[in-house]
């Protein structure tokens, strides 16, 4: 008897696994239809690695002649005057824009535009925005999907024809039956387009969740971010089950919250922009977080004066390095052409100016700007081989190069006492206006560098639990000196204030920006007046029911 029993149970469980391992391998396996599929942590396409070298291009929804069409931005356009105005001459304009793309490199691209609707507070309608001649208006896509999953259609063709893959960007519901009714509506329209290879189904949750409540009202329980993914995750499976699914995480704090190591996504897309915090956000991604994983965006803006157009360059290669070797999946850049959305760092992101002519090699198509150095070394990128060299940075542990005051600390498992590896520390100052965050070394240690007193604090780590605090230190001086808490230099000074070329080695400043920009000057990021300390703090391993 007690055999059969056994047996009976082994039988279960081999079921039980059976199915697991089916759900869990089944964007693994390559599709019948030449899909892009992960294995390992890497996408493969017909057998052989596929690693996107994607632009992210944003598009908008225009009317012309009674005609719905996808179009770019008109930023991307004449700054004077539309180049298209026609649902063929738009469409001219975009094939030319891909084709050169494809000619610089590229094989993918991410859009960008396509989720921005509105709903209509009272019949809960969703709506996009159409540019049209005489004034804007809205398109009801609630009550006309095929309206809009048309236009898109066409622009997907158009990537394929010109040879890219696509990554849509478009935020999924989260307690919207009709928003739901349409991403729903989106996957079964592209089911079988091998073309797109991946849903952006959330942008930033850590700037968007909950964007229209107070403050106080924002914070997400881990628990809940990961019910509302595995929700996505089913949705995907049902109705776009050889489409890959991603989310566009932000950095690493969105730990705190929309947790990448737990939530049930085939990879992980992170966006990542200061060089100071670059390489050491891939360093974290790629050491704790146990999922295959790119960059969907980042950039050095570069105008060729505050920022010389060579050093965005020397970024790109250096973020691909450090991507390749640290185990990275791809490289998302952002953008296609210099915009006028306000401030430098928006501004100037991109691969093409508005100055002069560029034509594809063909002479068929042009577009009215100039490609900027970074653009013309997507196709070397392939030449750099990778070391698997992946070291943790000098400024890992205080990455802005703070230096009037450390908060040291210890965080250990609560369950077991053992110290957490790779927890993330964040603190603010009395305000909320200034805040910097670090992480824990193999021992549970961390140093946390400000220019100014932090009072409040989350600290969390890979699928352990999050806590929240306030605490007022007492601070020593680390030697002697002058200064009191009251008269500490820089004290506002924020992170997008901080350029990273004072932080560089003085032999890396060579002529004509020939240098190598993840390399930096060690004494310049272990300094501090003074020093308090935060004590042990606990964190407990989250439980997904």
């Amino acid at each position: 008897m007690l055999k059969k029993i056994i047996k009976y149970l082994f039988f279960i469980f081999y079921i039980l696994f059976v199915i697991r391992c089916n759900d869990t391998n089944k964007k693994i396996q390559k599709s019948e239809n030449d899909f892009i599929y992960i294995d390992g942590k890497y996408f493969k396409y017909k057998n052989d690695k596929f690693f996107p070298l994607m632009l992210n291009y944003s598009v908008c929804l225009r009317q012309v002649n009674e005609e719905y069409v996808m179009a770019p931005i008109k930023d991307y356009e004449d700054k004077n005057v539309y180049e298209g105005n026609s649902k063929d001459s738009i469409q001219n304009v975009l094939k030319g824009h891909f084709q050169l793309l494809k000619e610089l490199g590229f094989n993918s691209i991410r859009f960008h535009g396509i989720s921005n609707v509105s709903r209509n507070d009272t019949t809960g309608d969703y709506l996009v925005r159409v540019n049209k001649k005489g004034g804007n208006s809205r398109l009801n896509i609630t009550d006309n999907p095929d309206i809009y999953l048309s236009a898109i259609g066409e622009l997907v063709s158009i990537a394929e024809e010109k040879g890219l893959k696509v990554m849509i960007l478009f935020k999924a519901d989260i307690d919207d039956p009709k928003r739901r009714d349409f991403v729903i509506s989106m996957l079964k329209y592209f089911k079988k387009n091998n073309t797109i290879f991946a849903y952006d189904l959330f942008n930033e949750p850590l700037y968007f969740d909950n964007k229209k409540l107070p403050n106080w009202k924002k914070h997400r329980k881990k628990e809940d971010a990961y019910k509302i993914t595995l929700t996505w995750k089913r949705m995907m499976n049902k109705y776009a089950p050889n489409h890959l699914f991603t989310i566009g995480f932000a950095e690493p704090i969105e730990v705190f919250e929309w947790d990448p190591e737990i939530l049930p996504v085939d990879f992980v897309a992170f966006h990542t922009y200061h060089p100071l915090r670059v390489p050491n956000e891939i360093y974290w991604f790629s050491k704790y977080i146990n999922k295959p994983w790119m960059i969907g965006e980042t950039s050095l803006p570069a105008d060729n004066d505050s920022i010389m157009y060579s050093e965005q360059a020397q970024f790109m290669k250096e973020v691909y390095s450090r991507i390749v070797n640290c185990g990275g999946a791809g490289l998302g850049w952002w953008g296609f052409q210099d915009v006028s959305w306000g401030g430098f760092e928006h501004d100037f992101t991109s691969i093409a100016n508005h100055r002069g002519v560029t034509f594809s090699k063909d002479k068929k198509y042009k577009i009215k700007g100039s490609f900027k150095p970074a653009a013309y070394e997507v196709n070397r990128l392939k030449d750099i081989k990778p070391t698997g060299d992946c070291p943790c940075m000098t400024n890992y542990y205080n990455m802005l190069g703070y230096e009037n005051i450390v908060l040291i600390g210890k965080i250990i498992n609560g369950k077991t006492n053992e110290p957490i590896e790779g927890a993330v520390i964040r603190g603010w100052n009395k305000w909320w206006g200034i805040a910097a965050n670090t992480y824990t070394n193999a021992d549970g240690l961390y140093t946390l560098y400000s220019n100014t007193e932090f009072v409040h604090f989350e600290i969390s780590a890979p699928g352990m639990s999050k806590i929240t605090f306030n605490y007022n230190a007492t601070y020593e001086p680390t030697y002697k000196h002058n200064y009191t808490l009251e008269n500490l230099p820089n004290k506002n000074l924020e992170y997008h204030k901080i350029s990273y070329s004072q932080f560089l080695n003085k032999d890396t400043k060579e002529k004509d920006y020939n240098f190598k920009i993840f390399n930096f000057d060690k004494d310049k990021f272990h300094k501090a007046k003074f020093k308090g300390n935060i004590g042990i703090k606990k964190l407990y391993p989250i439980l997904l029911k």
